[in-house]
């Protein structure tokens, strides 16, 4: 009997121990979802990678989280108080991709802090999203059906205007051959000698500027980016293509000849970043002045 009771008085004393643990373990799970706008977009695109958790009564988040994304650049980001009740949180991150094809947006690791003062964390899930490399725009195109095609109306010619027919034909397959003849060699003339890179970058931006008016403004941004990050890597043998804003200034600054400002440089490099979102347009003047800054430094580079 001794016996039965020293074992009851154990059991109620570890229970006493664990139940505060248990009971913390379970106020500590956290409920996690995550949202993705959109699953499919281009380069450049704001994507907004959204995280809905619901943490323990009396937790909440604090504003200091170190968090970055694999092959995404942060354009902004907010965290939100949805619900006091259930305790529910939002983090919203406006990322943009700088690569190309299926990239995984990794999972984050988020702070918080629970009702007696400790540092917790939870994980979010991974998602996936398609990263399309070239930004192109079409008009809504009308279909219409194909009619039947009617049966061929007989023709009565004669032998002498068949013959004249095919004396025609011959004649103008004959010159036909000698133009494409000559297309091929002035070509192929042309070809023998190629084009420098600054001249080449030089003629694609002056013929993207003279379209500018026939594309948005999105696409005018995208291009000219493009022709100096192109430039830049194949002048000085580097991969500028797959580099954030940041990264390609740090890489060219000490590139600069003295002509060009180093603060005027940092700030021409965000207008492409802004060139991202729909709703800025510059003014006729600054797409002028952007292209003329752009022309200076394939010039100067």
């Amino acid at each position: 009997m001794k016996k039965f009771f020293l074992i009851f008085k154990l059991s109620i004393v570890i229970l006493l121990l664990v139940c505060p643990f248990l009971a913390k373990l379970q106020a500590a799970q956290e409920k996690i979802s995550v949202h993705v706008t959109p699953v499919s977009a281009f380069v450049g695109d704001i994507i907004k990678f959204s995280v809905s958790v619901e943490l323990p009564k009396g937790a909440y988040i604090g504003t200091a989280q170190n968090i970055s994304f694999e092959n995404f650049e942060i354009i902004t980001s907010e965290i939100l108080k949805l619900r006091a009740q259930e305790n529910t949180y939002e983090l919203n991150f406006y990322i943009s991709a700088y690569k190309t094809g299926k990239l995984t947006i990794n999972s984050l690791t988020v702070f918080y802090i629970d009702v007696e003062g400790s540092d917790n964390l939870f994980f979010t899930p991974e998602k996936v999203v398609e990263i399309k490399s070239i930004v192109a725009t079409s008009a809504n195109t009308v279909v219409t059906d194909i009619k039947d095609i009617k049966k061929p109306t007989k023709l009565r010619i004669k032998t002498i205007h068949a013959l004249l027919i095919i004396i025609a034909i011959v004649a103008f397959f004959i010159a036909a051959t000698s133009l494409v003849k000559n297309i091929i060699e002035n070509i192929k003339k042309v070809k023998e000698i190629p084009l420098d890179n600054r001249t080449k970058s030089l003629m694609d931006l002056e013929e993207l500027y003279n379209e500018s008016s026939k594309i948005t403004v999105k696409i005018f941004y995208y291009r000219m980016s493009e022709i100096l990050r192109t430039y830049v890597s194949k002048t000085y043998k580097f991969d500028a293509m797959e580099m954030t804003t940041s990264e390609f200034f740090d890489k060219v600054k000490p590139l600069l000849p003295l002509e060009i400002d180093l603060a005027q440089f940092k700030q021409y490099l965000q207008v492409f970043n802004l060139a991202r979102y729909a709703d800025w347009l510059p003014t006729k003047e600054e797409i002028e002045n952007n292209y003329s800054i752009t022309k200076k430094l394939l010039e100067l580079l």
